[in-house]
Protein backbone atom coordinates (compact mmCIF):
# COMPACT_ATOMS: atom_id res chain seq x y z
CA UNK A 1 0.00 0.00 0.00
CA UNK A 2 1.66 3.68 -0.70
CA UNK A 3 2.20 5.74 1.56
CA UNK A 4 -0.32 8.13 0.98
CA UNK A 5 -3.31 5.42 0.94
CA UNK A 6 -1.99 4.56 4.29
CA UNK A 7 -1.87 8.10 6.11
CA UNK A 8 -5.74 9.07 4.84
CA UNK A 9 -6.83 5.41 5.77
CA UNK A 10 -5.02 6.04 9.23
CA UNK A 11 -6.44 10.16 9.41
CA UNK A 12 -10.52 8.45 8.34
CA UNK A 13 -11.11 7.74 12.00
CA UNK A 14 -10.21 11.10 13.23
CA UNK A 15 -12.52 12.49 11.05
CA UNK A 16 -15.56 10.36 11.72
CA UNK A 17 -15.24 10.66 15.29
CA UNK A 18 -14.83 14.35 15.38
CA UNK A 19 -18.62 14.41 13.21
CA UNK A 20 -19.79 11.93 15.57
CA UNK A 21 -19.42 14.16 18.58
CA UNK A 22 -21.28 17.01 17.30
CA UNK A 23 -24.47 16.59 19.44
CA UNK A 24 -22.91 14.39 22.12
CA UNK A 25 -23.27 15.26 26.17
CA UNK A 26 -26.31 18.28 24.85
CA UNK A 27 -28.84 15.27 24.10
CA UNK A 28 -28.34 14.34 28.26
CA UNK A 29 -31.60 13.83 29.47
CA UNK A 30 -31.73 15.36 32.92
CA UNK A 31 -32.64 13.69 36.36
CA UNK A 32 -35.12 16.16 37.95
CA UNK A 33 -35.29 15.81 41.78
CA UNK A 34 -38.83 16.91 41.63
CA UNK A 35 -41.83 17.64 39.48
CA UNK A 36 -40.39 19.78 36.30
CA UNK A 37 -42.36 23.48 36.44
CA UNK A 38 -44.77 24.56 32.98
CA UNK A 39 -41.43 25.80 31.35
CA UNK A 40 -39.12 22.55 31.39
CA UNK A 41 -40.01 21.54 27.83
CA UNK A 42 -39.09 24.78 26.54
CA UNK A 43 -35.98 25.94 28.81
CA UNK A 44 -34.61 22.02 27.95
CA UNK A 45 -34.89 22.57 24.43
CA UNK A 46 -33.34 26.42 24.71
CA UNK A 47 -30.19 24.59 27.45
CA UNK A 48 -29.44 21.98 24.73
CA UNK A 49 -28.99 25.31 22.16
CA UNK A 50 -26.45 26.53 24.71
CA UNK A 51 -24.83 23.38 25.77
CA UNK A 52 -24.76 22.54 21.35
CA UNK A 53 -23.13 25.59 20.87
CA UNK A 54 -19.75 24.77 22.76
CA UNK A 55 -17.56 23.65 19.75
CA UNK A 56 -16.21 20.40 19.43
CA UNK A 57 -13.07 20.99 17.57
CA UNK A 58 -11.59 23.89 20.41
CA UNK A 59 -8.44 24.70 21.84
CA UNK A 60 -8.23 21.84 24.67
CA UNK A 61 -9.16 19.23 21.55
CA UNK A 62 -6.94 20.38 19.59
CA UNK A 63 -3.75 20.53 21.85
CA UNK A 64 -4.64 17.25 23.25
CA UNK A 65 -4.91 15.87 19.37
CA UNK A 66 -1.20 17.43 18.80
CA UNK A 67 0.30 15.68 21.41
CA UNK A 68 -1.18 12.49 20.87
CA UNK A 69 0.56 13.68 17.22
CA UNK A 70 3.54 13.70 19.05
CA UNK A 71 3.43 10.85 21.06
CA UNK A 72 2.17 9.16 18.32
CA UNK A 73 5.50 9.91 15.90
CA UNK A 74 8.01 9.21 18.45
CA UNK A 75 6.38 5.91 18.44
CA UNK A 76 6.01 5.68 15.13
CA UNK A 77 9.67 6.52 14.88
CA UNK A 78 11.13 3.71 17.39
CA UNK A 79 9.16 1.00 14.77
CA UNK A 80 11.63 -1.04 13.37
CA UNK A 81 9.22 -2.17 11.02
CA UNK A 82 8.76 0.66 8.16
CA UNK A 83 11.13 3.85 7.48
CA UNK A 84 11.17 6.78 10.10
CA UNK A 85 9.35 9.40 7.95
CA UNK A 86 6.48 6.42 7.38
CA UNK A 87 6.41 5.29 10.77
CA UNK A 88 6.47 9.14 12.07
CA UNK A 89 3.44 10.27 10.33
CA UNK A 90 1.23 6.64 10.41
CA UNK A 91 1.81 7.07 14.57
CA UNK A 92 1.08 10.83 14.40
CA UNK A 93 -2.28 10.16 12.53
CA UNK A 94 -3.00 7.55 15.20
CA UNK A 95 -1.79 9.62 18.03
CA UNK A 96 -3.79 12.57 16.54
CA UNK A 97 -6.74 10.47 16.43
CA UNK A 98 -6.13 9.27 20.20
CA UNK A 99 -5.85 12.75 21.32
CA UNK A 100 -9.32 13.55 19.30
CA UNK A 101 -11.49 11.02 21.28
CA UNK A 102 -10.01 12.44 24.81
CA UNK A 103 -10.73 15.89 24.01
CA UNK A 104 -14.29 14.71 22.69
CA UNK A 105 -14.59 12.70 25.86
CA UNK A 106 -14.06 16.17 27.80
CA UNK A 107 -16.71 17.87 25.54
CA UNK A 108 -19.26 15.54 25.95
CA UNK A 109 -19.33 15.92 29.77
CA UNK A 110 -18.55 19.68 29.24
CA UNK A 111 -21.74 19.83 27.19
CA UNK A 112 -23.77 17.64 30.01
CA UNK A 113 -22.55 20.18 32.49
CA UNK A 114 -23.53 23.38 30.57
CA UNK A 115 -27.14 21.70 30.24
CA UNK A 116 -27.87 20.41 33.96
CA UNK A 117 -26.30 24.11 35.13
CA UNK A 118 -28.58 26.45 32.38
CA UNK A 119 -31.60 24.08 33.93
CA UNK A 120 -30.50 24.92 37.64
CA UNK A 121 -30.03 28.46 36.75
CA UNK A 122 -33.70 28.52 35.58
CA UNK A 123 -34.75 27.48 38.68
CA UNK A 124 -35.40 23.21 37.71
CA UNK A 125 -34.72 20.54 40.34
CA UNK A 126 -32.03 18.94 38.59
CA UNK A 127 -30.38 16.36 40.37
CA UNK A 128 -27.92 15.25 37.36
Amino acid sequence: MLFKERFTLMALPLALITAACTGTGAQHQPVLAAEPGPAFAADVEQCRALAKSQKPWNPETRSQALIGAGVGALAGIADDSVSNAEGALAGAAVGSAAGAVAGAAEMRNTRRDVLIECLRQRGHPVAG
